[in-house]
């Protein structure tokens, strides 16, 4: 008889243990490189890239799902393989210099001494899959150009991202490729009109 009473609580913990033994999954951002610009910069020219700056409820390692207006989920089992921060920068860094036909992008903070044509700074805002299945991307970003505010805009897209993890950052991807076009577009007119 105390067989019997204790089965249920026997399955229950197989249960658990079988869930929490399933491997954790990690994901990374990318973006399309595409072809050069049309308005190419020289090649000599030098973008610094940062500071980025993340929000608290993106600073940490999980996906987050945003089940409501207020109350967002962190999924344990899907995480960033690296900081996002980092998977942010290295992805525009090669992107744009691809796009802007330039070979050095650096990343914030950069050396004393070097030299920058411009610089793009970076408040992420969102960046999170919604429970109706659409990833969000919502940046405020700022250009200068020898410590002069050049443009300041804000960059807002959202993605259908289908249902799984994968999916979502698939979507967020697409997202971070037309961020990095619309920089590409606006620093290389920059450049044509000012001569660099």
């Amino acid at each position: 008889m105390k067989h019997v009473i204790y089965l249920p609580m026997l399955l229950s913990a197989l249960l658990l243990a079988a869930c929490s033994s399933q491997p954790i999954q990690f994901y990374m951002l990318s973006a399309e490189t595409g072809g050069p610009s049309t308005a190419l910069l020289p090649a000599d020219t030098v973008l610094g890239l940062g500071p980025i700056h993340l929000p608290a409820y993106l600073d940490r390692p999980q996906l987050i799902t945003a089940l409501s207006e207020h109350q967002y989920e962190l999924d344990d089992q899907h995480r960033w393989a690296e900081r996002l921060d980092d998977n942010i920068a290295r992805v525009l860094r090669l992107s744009l210099a691809k796009q802007l036909g330039i070979e050095q992008v650096v990343r914030y903070p950069w050396a004393p001494r070097q030299a920058i044509d411009y610089q793009i700074s970076f408040d992420i805002l969102e960046l999170h899959q919604t429970a109706s299945g659409q990833s969000r991307f919502s940046v405020q970003w700022q250009l200068k150009k020898a410590e002069q505010v050049m443009l300041g805009k804000r960059f807002e897209c959202s993605e259908a991202a289908g249902k799984g993890a994968e999916a979502s950052v698939a979507a967020q991807s697409r997202c971070l490729t037309r961020f990095s076009m619309e920089l590409a577009n606006e620093i290389a007119g920059l450049g044509s009109m000012h001569g660099r």
